[in-house]
């Protein structure tokens, strides 16, 4: 009899177990971004006329995998300390919206990004400026 209470109670143990294995798997997949859940957009900006300054941005075409590196990019700036903040003006040639806020930069010789979360610019080395250039073109 007591041979009967320990098979129940090891196969109770491994249906636990598998149990929780299974819904581990599912959550961790569950969390993988995609374009649809991402919401990013790529925008060049255009002169419109010289002289009376007017400009406006244009969205640029974007692949799911253009979304996917340019977000994780993304987070990255907007986990920027104070410690990496500048002084400086850009033009902002470039911009990356999401939701209600941006990151903009002008993708030349320096590398600084503005950041509208907090109306600050920050030096910032990385691939992404001339990947969103690539994908502006």
């Amino acid at each position: 009899m007591s041979d009967n209470k320990e098979i129940k109670i090891a196969i109770l143990v491994g249906t636990i177990m598998i149990t929780i294995c299974i819904l581990a798997f599912i959550f961790s997949n569950a969390k993988t971004p995609t374009k649809e859940n991402i919401d990013l957009k790529v925008y060049k900006l255009y002169v419109i006329d010289e002289e009376s300054k007017q400009y406006e941005y244009r969205e640029c075409s974007s692949s799911t995998d253009d979304i996917l590196t340019i977000n994780t990019e993304f987070r990255k700036i907007n986990k920027l300390d104070d410690s990496k903040k500048v002084k400086g003006q850009i033009k902002g040639n470039y911009k990356i919206m999401s939701k209600d806020s941006y990151i903009a930069f002008d993708g030349e010789e320096k590398n600084y990004i503005y950041r509208s979360d907090n109306n600050n610019l920050y030096e910032y080395n990385s691939s992404l400026y001339d990947y969103v250039k690539k994908i502006c073109e």
